[in-house]
């Protein structure tokens, strides 16, 4: 029984809820047309042969021999084999399953997840030495800043299906570790590999900004890409910025190429979070108000992760800021079903013909 009925898009729902469709309608006037021509034809008086002509064709044979020995069999049986009536319940059957089947029904299941957003993603990852220095404290035990700052990271990667994203490390200098790809699996396994130090010991924050700018920029040279958001996002702490290109300078870069460098500030603000036992190594808290200042001048925020929750709502803040989701139709799982009203036609024809072979020879026995 039919519970809703939408002829606009040819969508039925049963009582059950199964939701079908006809994806081209179009076929359905065939039904009524051929309708009308059966009754037309059930109707008319004329038959192929009819009994006078039966009995003519009967006359001739006796003055004229004919040389087909079944002659008289046609004769006898001619009112019957020809007298066809075009209106037939199981051709008319026959031939709307045919029709339905061009419409191509199918039946509508789940909803298909939502496409992906058009976004480019770009992670500006500090591999600095001051990377190494442990001022986070996870289950009672201390843990080096590139160690929290790659797992949550890992976590966002995959909850980014279908995104473009890359991954820049810089020390002494910027490399592209990943340039832009929606391959989550390499972009994992090199984000495994990141060490502090890989790039250099030293921040050159500048030279990364401007690096990740250049890389968007070529990524986006069509009409296509053009409609993708594009964001920077920067994890460092900071450390006395080093390299050719001013940080600051290289946020106005990204200003003019419509970047927004949202900062991610990764380690403690206070020299008290330090560890009493460095190794010798000097240890340096977050430039907090140098990365304020470089996300203000795109427009974007800054995050500070001061513990692991921190971090990873700083990450999921950017997901829901930057959002570009786009307006389309909800999809759903579609079975075709023509196939089956082909194969019921088939049947039906068969069985058909094969009773009727059985009728006539039947009819023949009995007659002789």
């Amino acid at each position: 029984m039919v519970k809703t009925l939408a002829m606009n898009d040819f969508i039925f729902t049963l009582n059950s809820g199964t939701r079908y469709e006809l994806s081209q309608p179009g076929w359905l006037w065939l039904i009524p047309v051929f309708l009308v021509f059966t009754v037309i034809f059930y109707f008319a008086k004329d038959k192929y042969i009819t009994k006078s002509t039966a009995a003519s064709l009967a006359e001739y044979s006796t003055k004229q021999p004919l040389l087909h020995p079944l002659i008289n069999l046609l004769i006898t049986q001619s009112g019957q084999a020809t007298n066809i009536r075009s209106f037939n319940l199981i051709n008319f059957v026959i031939f709307s399953l045919l029709i339905i089947a061009l419409t191509q029904p199918v039946r509508m299941g789940e909803k298909l997840p939502e496409p992906p957003q058009e976004r480019d993603i770009i992670f500006i990852v500090d591999t600095s030495v001051s990377m190494i220095l442990r001022d986070y404290i996870l289950n009672g035990e201390r843990i080096a800043r590139m160690s929290l700052l790659k797992v949550v990271l890992d976590k966002f990667i995959q909850e980014l299906k279908g995104e473009r994203m890359s991954i820049i490390v810089f020390g002494d200098h910027a490399y592209t570790l990943v340039p832009l790809t929606s391959d989550q699996t390499l972009l994992r396994n090199m984000l495994s590999r990141v060490q502090a130090t890989m790039a250099g010991r030293f921040n050159a924050i500048g030279d990364a900004i401007a690096l990740a700018v250049k890389q968007s920029s070529q990524f986006n040279n069509t009409k296509k890409d053009s409609k993708r958001k594009r964001v920077l996002v920067l994890l460092t702490d900071a450390d006395q910025p080093t390299g050719k290109i001013e940080p600051v300078i290289a946020a106005r870069l990204a200003k003019m190429a419509h970047l927004p460098l949202y900062t991610i500030a990764i380690g403690a603000t206070s020299a008290t979070a330090g560890e009493k036992q460095l190794g010798g190594l000097l240890y340096s808290p977050v430039d907090l108000t140098l990365l304020q200042q470089l996300s203000s001048i795109t427009g974007a925020r800054n995050y500070q992760a001061g513990n692991p929750n921190a971090l990873k709502n700083a990450i999921r803040a950017i997901h829901s800021h930057e959002s570009n989701k786009r307006s389309v139709k909800p999809v759903y799982f579609r079975e075709p079903l023509y196939y089956w009203l082909l194969i019921s036609a088939f049947i039906i024809f068969s069985l058909q013909q094969f009773i009727a072979v059985l009728l006539t020879n039947y009819k023949r026995n009995t007659s002789q």
